[in-house]
C-alpha cells in the first residue's frame, strides 16, 4: 500500500513535523510560565513597603511583622551604642511627634547624629522596630546651594 502524498511530502513525515512543532510550542509555554513564576515570587519577597513613621503607626496592624522601609529624622538624644554586642539603639521621629524606637546589630555609621535622615528596612512588632538595614542621609550632602568648582584645564 502506497502511502498518500501532500504536495510530495509522505503523509507521516508531515504528522510527525506538526507534532514536533506543537511539542516545541508547549515546550516554549511551560519554560516561560515558568519564567514569569519565578520573577513574580522573587519581586514578592524582596518587595518592601515605604513609610514614614506616622504612617507607619496609622498601619501598626497592618504592617506588623512584615518587611517595611521607614525613613525618619534621628534623634541624637537617643543614641546609645554597645561595642561589645554592636547593638545600636536609637529613634527616629515623625512629624506628628511620634518616635519610634529602632535597634540594629552592626556597626554604628559616621553620620549617625542629629540633623541625619535614617531609612530602616526591616520588622515592626508594635513597640520595636528591629533593623536589618540601615542607611543614613547626611543633611549637607543633600544641601539645595551649588558649590563654585573651579577646574584647571591644560
Amino acid at each position: 500500500m502506497q502511502s498518500e502524498k501532500v504536495m510530495g511530502i509522505p503523509s507521516e513525515l508531515v504528522q510527525q513535523r506538526s507534532r514536533g512543532k506543537t511539542k516545541f510550542i508547549i515546550g516554549g509555554l511551560v519554560i516561560a510560565l515558568a519564567v514569569v513564576y519565578l520573577i513574580y515570587t522573587g519581586v514578592q519577597s524582596t518587595a518592601a513597603y515605604f513609610l514614614t513613621v506616622d504612617e507607619l503607626y496609622a498601619q501598626q496592624g497592618a504592617m506588623m511583622g512584615k518587611q517595611v522601609r521607614v525613613s525618619g529624622m534621628v534623634d541624637a538624644t537617643t543614641i546609645n551604642y554597645d561595642n561589645k554586642t554592636l547593638t545600636l539603639n536609637f529613634e527616629i521621629m515623625g512629624e506628628n511627634g511620634q518616635n519610634l524606637p529602632i535597634t540594629f546589630n552592626g556597626p554604628m555609621p559616621d553620620q549617625m547624629r542629629e540633623g541625619a535622615e535614617a531609612i530602616v528596612e526591616g520588622t515592626f512588632d508594635g513597640n520595636l522596630f528591629t533593623a536589618k538595614t540601615l542607611l543614613l542621609k547626611c543633611p549637607s550632602r543633600y544641601d539645595d546651594t551649588i558649590e563654585e568648582v573651579t577646574v584647571n584645564s591644560y
